[in-house]
């Protein structure tokens, strides 16, 4: 069984808990608390995955932007956590990695169609993953970058 890292992290301090209790004190040393630490926050892709619209989602979808577009039942829509607008992503595609932004579109009525800043849309994205925030040296600020 493949964990995550966030699974990962969670599991080392279920056992310290388990373990702490037992003896009464604390085990992890902080070079392994600064492990779970970073496993908890490391990037990881995220697989693409659909769902088929509900009735009401192609009701709403083809209200907005015509009948065509909802005209038969192979529309689908995202069943996966998505970027925020405006995110930079690295994007994994069947031909390699590359790097985009999101570009999402809110409509009025509340749903969002997801694009690429890059790519266009999302045809051919087997995955996505954010991107590590920029590198800081220690006492830098945002407004030192």
């Amino acid at each position: 069984m493949k964990l995550t890292n966030k699974e990962a992290a969670d599991v080392i301090m279920r056992i310290q808990i388990q373990l702490g209790r037992r003896n009464g004190k604390m085990l992890l040393s902080s070079a392994l608390l600064k492990a779970v630490e970073v496993l908890r926050e490391a990037p990881e892709w995220i697989p693409i995955t659909y769902r088929p619209m509900t009735v009401e989602e192609r009701i709403e979808f083809a209200e907005y932007y015509g009948v065509e577009f909802c005209d038969t039942s192979s529309e689908k829509v995202f069943d996966c956590p998505m970027p925020e607008d405006g995110q930079k992503i690295l994007i994994s595609t069947s031909w390699g990695v590359d790097i985009d932004v999101a570009d999402n579109d809110i409509a009025p009525e509340g749903f969002t169609c997801y694009g690429l800043e890059g790519n266009g849309d999302w045809d051919g994205v087997e995955a996505w993953m954010p991107l590590p925030e920029q590198y800081k040296k220690e006492g830098e600020s945002d407004a030192d970058s």
